[in-house]
């Protein structure tokens, strides 16, 4: 594996209560709880659930006082800072010296050197590179482990074939920044990881969503990060008002299904809560003489949200945030024949949308 050819291997979320977390993306999302950290396993302070999907491997983190113990101080910093928001993201290689060594020679700042961790079942390597404020990208390599998710982790529940009717895998990874930064951002990844500038919405006169968005992604498309910024500080963007309110960071995580309305139906029947979207949006869709093939009626029953390029299209769903802290949350994306991009055109769309409800009232 070259180092512009990644996997993303897991995704680690630090949040206040692990176990409450991990139970409802096992009864609420689907996910199969299969590996677990914590006292009684060798991690004093510390519980941490594996909860798969798919291809999706999720990692849900918490950190807990204990008389004597002063480690985990990065956990605590987080969450006293975030609540409950994607720490990290790990990239799988096949030599995890190589891909540091790489990565912070051209120019990306150093978090954790390459180590080693060890049991019974072998040895896995990681380091990591820092990304935006509080973020971090890991190299892993599990070229010689047999075990459980890592050294310190025990099996929970093989679980059987998992659900992949719901979520198959990550589609991207999005994040908020500063005014300036995500040119910044976009060249450091360009550098440390090698990812390229695929797509991006600038400052014009069609660009009536207050920011500028850059899309990310590694050559052979397995690996996406989005990144927004505010278009001016003269006038507050939604972006910029998450920003002042909850600071800059990875703001929301996407998954890939099969079919969409088939898991916001299973979703649905388990209280998951989504985001809605104003008729005025369903309104425009059904202007739009490139849609006439659509059923407009049964992407406004589910609240879809739709955007398409010649002959392939995308069908989007948001889940509210998973904490009491409304800034990290979920997408599901379902792509139609081969569609690629990122629903730029239909960023704008929504943005008239909210318009016309405000001139409603």
């Amino acid at each position: 594996m070259s180092l512009h050819e990644y996997v993303i291997d897991y995704v680690e979320i630090y949040t206040p209560m692990a176990k409450a977390l991990a139970y409802w993306h096992a009864r609420a999302l689907g996910f199969t709880i299969t590996e677990y950290a914590g006292l009684d396993t060798g991690n004093p302070g510390i519980s941490s659930y594996v909860c798969r999907c798919g291809d999706v491997c999720l990692v849900l983190t918490s950190s807990y006082p204990m008389l004597g113990l002063t480690v985990n101080n990065d956990i605590n910093a987080f969450i006293g800072k975030h609540y409950c928001g994607l720490k990290r993201f790990a990239l799988r290689v096949t030599n995890v010296e190589d891909a540091f060594r790489s990565s912070v020679g051209n120019g990306a700042f150093p978090l954790k050197y390459p180590h080693t961790l060890h049991d019974k079942n072998g040895s896995i390597e990681e380091a990591s590179i820092k990304l935006f404020d509080d973020n971090e990208i890991v190299f892993i390599s599990r070229e010689n482990y047999g075990g459980a998710f890592k050294p310190g982790y025990t099996e929970v529940s093989k679980g059987g074939p998992r659900d992949r009717s719901i979520f198959t895998s990550v589609d991207h990874i999005a994040a908020e920044v500063r005014i300036n930064e995500s040119n910044f951002w976009t060249k450091y990844l360009r550098n440390a990881i090698g990812t390229n500038l695929v797509q991006s919405i600038e400052t014009c006169e069609e660009n009536k969503t207050g920011m500028i968005l850059n899309i990310n992604q590694s050559h052979d498309r397995r690996l996406t990060l989005v990144i927004a910024e505010p278009e001016s500080y003269l006038h507050k963007s939604k972006v910029q008002k998450n920003i002042e309110t909850f600071g800059p960071g990875i703001h929301h995580l996407a998954f890939v299904t099969d079919n969409l309305i088939d898991a916001i139906r299973k979703l649905s029947e388990r209280d998951v809560e989504f985001v809605n979207f104003p008729g005025s949006y369903y309104d425009l869709l059904r202007e739009n003489t490139e849609l006439k093939g659509f059923d407009i009626d049964a992407l406004q029953q589910h609240g879809i949200l739709l955007d398409k390029e010649e002959d392939t299209y995308l069908l989007q769903k948001f889940i509210k945030p998973i904490s009491d802290r409304p800034f990290f949350f979920y997408e599901i994306v379902e792509r139609v024949n081969g569609y690629n991009g990122f629903a730029l055109k239909n960023i704008n769309v929504l943005k008239r949308a909210e318009e016309m409800e405000i001139l409603k009232q």
